[in-house]
């Protein structure tokens, strides 16, 4: 069978999946892209000021999303009806990439990303709230489990409270807001528009205070954080296909893979327990 057949074949089959099938199968790539993303920051995070490793996520994600821009034509790819809301996204993409490099590079890779995990029970509050979808007792039995499970990694009262943790709650509390905007611009925008204009965001948000927070890095180091961009972006664009196709509380459990994946990280790659 010719390649292009192969390809139109598989494409075929993906397209029958249900949506919500395909918004979890995206959602477990992000699992697997983000936890690269949090080993990378893992090693660098601890050197690099943080609001330096977002306006270079930032720069990176604007200079990867252009060429596509400059295909599609700019006004076909950056006409939007919804400029404010667009501004709204990517400042809540702001405030949670600077509260995930911070967080993931000072706390142990499956406590950070067990407070994150609390995402899914802020998404099930404001996506009932802001986007009138109907929770069952399926997906509420669901969420609950996968954070009663985030409880249990916690170990409540066996160690001293770490304030960091906070930082981490905020990073699921923002990404939980960021979800449902994605989900109200999908509904009219291109997934082209909706990641360029938080890249280009973003960018403005940091370039003041990154410019004063700046210092010199290594080649070793240039290199990590350019990585770390690179996979920011892909982890940014799966999310996107995975709130636009498939519903908010169906979907939004399945981020809780990326506990496994960040625990058996931990303690491969750092020793963590």
């Amino acid at each position: 069978m010719p390649v292009r057949a192969r390809f139109d074949t598989a494409q075929a089959a993906w397209f029958r999946l249900p949506p919500n099938s395909r918004g979890a199968i995206w959602l477990l790539c992000n699992a697997v892209v983000s936890t690269v993303l949090i080993v990378l920051v893992r090693m660098v995070g601890q050197d690099i000021p943080t609001i330096q490793l977002v306006f270079i996520r930032a720069a990176v994600g604007v200079m990867l999303i252009l060429p596509v821009v400059l295909r599609m034509g700019v006004t076909s790819a950056l006409r939007t009806d919804h400029i404010a809301m667009h501004g709204v996204r990517a400042m809540f993409t702001f405030v949670s990439m600077n509260c995930f490099y911070y967080a993931y590079s000072v706390l142990p890779l499956a406590d950070a990303t067990a407070m994150i995990f609390t995402m899914p029970l802020f998404l099930l509050v404001l996506a009932v709230a802001f986007l009138g979808e109907r929770v069952g007792w399926r997906r509420a039995s669901a969420t609950l489990a996968g954070f009663l499970g985030v409880v249990v990694m916690l170990r409540p009262g066996q160690a001293a409270f770490d304030p960091v943790l906070l930082v981490a709650l905020a990073i699921g509390f923002f990404d939980a807001c960021v979800a449902v905007v994605v989900k109200k611009l999908s509904g009219t925008e291109k997934p082209v528009t909706i990641i360029f204009y938080m890249a280009a965001f973003t960018l403005l948000f940091a370039s003041i205070p990154a410019w004063f927070a700046w210092q010199p890095v290594s080649l070793e180091q240039l290199v990590l954080i350019l990585l770390i961009a690179v996979t920011t972006t892909i982890s940014q664009i799966f999310t996107v296909f995975a709130w636009r196709v498939g519903e908010t509380t169906a979907i939004a459990p399945f981020n809780y893979t990326q506990l496994i994946f960040a625990a058996g990280a931990g303690v491969l790659l750092f020793a963590a327990l």
